[in-house]
């Protein structure tokens, strides 16, 4: 087949981008003829009705942690966003005291610290230098204050760097830097499998979760869809001493990530007991399991043909 007629991904992938581009169109004509039809101002009044932020204490979410399991010994990677839930007595120093606590002296607490918005082409593309003392999270307030507490050891990575506490920090991130992608062996989310590890979802949803793209590394060119650019970018890292090092690294494909969905395996995920969640506040909390989540994961791609990109064919 000549080149310009061969397909970069799968025939369903881009049907699911047409639709999904159809949905959000759709979600757009709908909200201007509601704000023309004057049902703009009851719709707004019924979101400040839900957007009241009930007050949570600390003893509450520590219970709700308990109860899905999160204990003594543990290492867990915490997405969070934690308005979601309400509002937090002790805010982010009281949540990163709570989780630090449960955890005990022998668990690891892991937080993603990622210092990009938006696509990370787009960020590769302008040329970044990483610094691990000064790069900002742009992961929300708890991330923020974990990068100011004392005891953390952050990864090198420029786009996917993880921030580590506890006594095998260095176990999770000392290799980061050598990766060829960001998930792949030597990364945090590999070294939080192979640890049994669990992923804290406060106030977030499965569309929060990055290891997701974990399985998609692992399985390399047997993942049923292409999910990086070819193009290699080179950053310029700065370690915690200052010494300079020049990190590889490649870019998901933007395309690809505007179809990503990972409510997709939300039924199988719960069938399977990989996560389990407990209402809090105006939110939730939940609680996956990392290694069964990439057994999950690989069953359905390779036996199922189905990834949080859809069912593949063609």
């Amino acid at each position: 087949m000549p080149t310009y007629l061969t397909m970069r991904h799968p025939l369903s992938i881009y049907i699911r981008s047409v639709r999904r581009a159809g949905e959000r169109l759709l979600g757009k004509i709908e909200r201007r003829l509601r704000y023309y039809l004057g049902i703009g101002f009851v719709a707004s009044v019924g979101e400040a009705q839900r957007d009241k932020r009930p007050v949570i204490d600390l003893a509450t979410l520590e219970t709700a942690l308990r109860e899905l399991g999160l204990s003594s010994g543990d290492s867990v990677l915490v997405h969070s966003g934690t308005s979601h839930l309400g509002k937090i007595s002790g805010g982010a120093r009281g949540i990163f005291e709570l989780i630090q606590k449960t955890v005990g002296e022998h668990g690891n607490v892991l937080y993603p610290v990622f210092p990009f918005g938006g696509l990370i082409y787009e960020y590769l593309r302008s040329n970044p230098v990483f610094d691990v003392n000064t790069a900002p999270s742009k992961m929300g307030s708890l991330t923020e204050y974990a990068l100011r507490a004392p005891g953390g050891r952050r990864s090198i990575h420029p786009t996917h760097s993880v921030l580590a506490f506890g006594e095998s920090s260095d176990f999770f991130v000392g290799e980061h830097h050598l990766c060829p992608t960001p998930f792949s062996d030597q990364s945090p989310f590999a070294k939080l499998v192979e640890r049994s590890g669990k992923i804290l979802l406060l106030g977030v949803g499965l569309n929060s979760t990055t290891s997701f793209h974990r399985i998609e590394d692992k399985l390399g060119g047997r993942y049923l869809v292409k999910i990086y650019l070819d193009e290699v970018f080179t950053v310029r890292c700065t370690d915690v001493e200052g010494r300079e090092l020049q990190v590889r690294t490649q870019s998901h494909d933007p395309f690809i990530s505007r179809v990503r969905d990972g409510d997709l395996v939300r039924d199988a995920f719960v069938r399977s007991g990989v996560l389990r969640e407990i209402s809090v506040g105006n939110g939730s909390v939940g609680i996956i399991d990392a290694k069964a989540m990439e057994d999950c994961l690989e069953d359905l791609c390779l036996n199922q043909r189905f990834t949080i990109y859809g069912k593949i064919w063609g």
